[in-house]
């Protein structure tokens, strides 16, 4: 769940917000004021940034006007949803705060974190600001709509209502042998194509091979992997053995074992689907709202158009 937070945070920088590119006077002091905080023009310049480049590279057509209201707006939302977050006695710790960043570059590499901070100017104190600020909004809208706030009747009359079945993606079992080399790669390849069996090399390996991986990998979504790999497993008949498949950390023989095809989910299945999409629209809901209600009684001052 942390390592999700950290993910939006970045997703809400780059996708949510930005200052403009065009060669307009520069505006000095905040860019708005929310009941006397300060949303310096400095963060809502990068903030604009950002999101300026995510939709020219998505859109044929970019509306500045629009994006630059819909940015600072917000902002001005994450500033009072942050104010309701400590009227209900909201609290992230420095460790929490920590232990997100911490997963985030366990899961996706301190050089990644490390290039998005140097390329918006970022500094490491201004960014643990916004990874506590998404943490306490989502640990305030999650206490507000609990997890178990999702009633058995509401996902039933979902699941039944649905105008569209809740589909099981194609999935398939297979069993995996990675090696290191390229050598080791290409012996196997040429006992597999002297019909030696899958299994028997797998077990060879277990014993004469402290580097192999041989594992019954379970099932997988074909459409979840790309490049050769993806191909293979969206095109393998079961008990066909494909490989070698060059890879990040060596070489990889794939036999696949059992196929199921995509089909309508039963209501055991989708519930806990289900149940997340109506927490998501619940929380969104309840997001909107505590927006609204405060900012009937904010003071606000904008000063970007």
């Amino acid at each position: 769940m942390i390592r999700k937070v950290l993910l939006f945070v970045i997703s809400v920088l780059l996708v949510f917000s930005f200052v403009s590119c065009s060669k307009k006077t520069e505006q000095k002091g905040p860019a708005a004021v929310v009941n006397g905080e300060e949303i310096s023009m400095k963060d809502f310049q990068t903030r604009l940034k950002q999101r300026l480049e995510f939709h020219r590279k998505t859109a044929e057509r970019v509306d500045e006007k629009k994006i630059r209201e819909s940015v600072i707006q917000a902002m001005i939302a994450e500033k009072l949803l942050i104010a309701a977050a400590k009227d209900n006695g909201i609290e992230v710790t420095d460790e929490e705060v920590q232990k997100a960043i911490d997963n985030f570059v366990k899961a996706q590499g301190k050089d990644r974190l490390d290039s998005y901070l140097k390329k918006w100017n970022i500094s490491e104190d201004k960014f643990k600001e916004q990874v506590r600020t998404q943490l306490m909004i989502n640990r305030l809208i999650k206490k507000l709509v609990p997890d178990d706030s999702i009633t058995e009747k509401e996902m039933k009359e979902y699941f039944k209502n649905s105008k569209k079945p809740l589909m099981k993606p194609e999935r398939v079992e297979v069993k995996l042998i990675q090696v290191m080399t390229k050598e080791e790669a290409d012996r196997i390849k040429e006992e597999l194509d002297k019909k030696k069996d899958f299994d028997k090399i797998g077990e060879e390996l277990k014993k004469n091979n402290k580097g192999a991986v041989v594992s019954n990998y379970g099932w997988i979504e074909p459409r979840l992997f790309s490049g050769e790999i993806g191909d293979a497993l969206k095109n393998m008949k079961e008990g066909e053995v494909g490989g070698p498949f060059k890879g990040k950390e060596g070489y990889y023989f794939l036999k696949l074992r059992k196929r199921e095809k995509e089909r309508p989910m039963s209501y055991e299945e989708a519930k806990e689907q289900i149940k997340r999409i109506l927490l998501n629209q619940r929380r969104q809901a309840m997001r909107a709202h505590l927006v609204e209600e405060r900012r009937k009684k904010a003071k606000i001052i904008i000063n970007v158009s």
